[in-house]
């Protein structure tokens, strides 16, 4: 028992001090490393908060903020794939640079946000900005790190946004704990300068080169490339682990079981230590496609396992709950882990070397997908009945699991030179 818990210890320690590698490395790395960073306090500062700041300085009704995030979530759709693909033709640094601009400026805007019509406007434009940012900041570490090492140094800044989001939320109570307006449009103003600070560290990055778009090539390849499409669907069946954790969980815990409310912030910080810890660890088991392919069924696996956990826990009380919510949040943050390895190890090796900004955005089409399914996946779980709707949800994700490894390799396939055969062969002569 000892040996094993000494090596858990020598894990987690080394897994500790690799999280913060980054800032020992010398030039784009470290830049890297400091945006994750200051990126993960401001988003973190301003979510945990950002509810009770449309409802109570806004004016606006629970509903209307739902309706706004829901268009929001929709906006990526189309923000994702399309600003991908101009990261590439204009170049990765200058569009992140642009877009979290922008962003910057709209929150700074928040607080003239006077009506429900406005605000729909401005959380669609700021959504639009931020879906888009994602694949050329994949574009970014595509180009500043080496490919032998980019799954598991995108695992590393991973652990860092986690570490600020956490970091980030805990100064948010704060916040509530004043609660004045003031304190309120603190969330958008610190969230604001922490991406016009990102912007200007941005500015160290080397200048990432345009790829003009080649006369004669389709545009909007990506989403005209079945097989990598493919690979995108069963990819999305298994980041439903976001909506779980934001959205279905913690409706479930409220309204479907006999646990006491003190339950969830438990739990959601049992996750949240749990990635920030083993991220990195995780990330490096996914070094190339087919090795992310693997941790992708693996992931799968997990994730049903905590469904099948979760659908316990409706018909359950007392210290069973407790095991159960608990091994429930263990499998879950072990299936997040392994599918967002899995998920940079797919979309990086798969993508064609002159498109990573257009696969990576066509790839980004998940995160959409997860915020717009997270509400109906929770009307369809809280109206089963004793965890039906768990167990359903489950067999798609086991489905898709199953799926990530054929469909990989067919995505892989199709970018293998073609094997050169010479039309005539010419004929062996012996002498006689």
């Amino acid at each position: 028992m000892s040996r094993h818990r000494d090596r858990l210890t020598s894990q987690l320690r080394v897994t500790r001090w690799r999280m913060f590698e980054p800032f020992h490395k010398t030039g784009p790395i470290r830049v890297l490393a400091v945006m994750a960073v200051v990126s993960g306090l401001g988003t973190g500062f301003f979510m945990a908060g950002s509810a009770l700041f449309f409802v109570k300085v806004v004016g606006l009704t629970p509903v209307e903020t739902s309706i706004g995030m829901s268009a929001a979530g929709f906006t990526g759709f189309v923000a994702a794939p399309l600003l991908g693909q101009i990261s590439d033709r204009f170049g990765a640094r200058r569009v992140y640079k642009t877009l979290t601009f922008l962003q910057a400026a709209l929150f700074l805007g928040y607080p003239w946000v006077s009506s429900f019509p406005l605000f729909v406007a401005v959380v669609c434009a700021v959504a639009a900005a931020e879906f888009g940012a994602v694949p050329a900041w994949a574009s970014l570490v595509a180009e500043c790190v080496p490919a032998d090492i980019r799954v598991e140094t995108r695992g590393k800044y991973r652990a860092l946004v986690n570490l600020g989001l956490t970091v980030g939320s805990l100064a948010t109570s704060g916040v509530i704990a004043v609660g004045t307006d003031a304190a309120y449009y603190s969330l958008v103003v610190v969230n604001g300068l922490s991406l016009a600070l990102c912007v200007i560290v941005a500015g160290r990055l080397p200048a990432t080169r345009p790829k003009p778009h080649v006369p004669g090539a389709p545009r909007f390849a990506a989403l005209r490339d079945g097989p990598y499409l493919s690979v995108v669907a069963v990819s999305s069946a298994l980041s439903l682990h976001g909506a779980v954790l934001a959205v279905v969980l913690p409706l479930w815990i409220v309204g479907n079981t006999s646990a006491p409310s003190w339950y969830l912030p438990l739990l959601m910080t049992v996750n949240t230590v749990l990635a920030i810890a083993f991220q990195v660890r995780v990330s490096s088991l996914a070094p190339t496609w087919r090795h992310a392919a693997r941790l992708a069924r693996w992931s799968g696996l997990l994730l049903t396992g905590s469904f099948a956990a979760f659908a316990l826990t409706g018909r359950t009380g007392g210290p069973l709950l407790a095991v159960l919510l608990l091994l429930g949040i263990l499998l879950v943050t072990a299936a997040e882990l392994g599918q967002s390895a899995s998920a940079w190890g797919l979309a990086y090796d798969l993508a064609p070397p002159d498109r990573q900004g257009e696969y990576q955005g066509a790839f980004a089409l998940t995160m959409p997908v997860q915020s717009t399914l997270g509400p109906v996946l929770g009307a369809v779980v809280l109206s089963s009945d004793g965890g039906l709707g768990w167990l359903s949800l489950g067999v798609v994700v086991l489905a898709s699991s199953w799926l990530v490894v054929p469909f990989a390799r067919r995505s892989a396939a199709r970018l293998a030179p073609p094997a050169h055969t010479p039309l005539l062969v010419p004929e062996k002569r012996t002498l006689r």
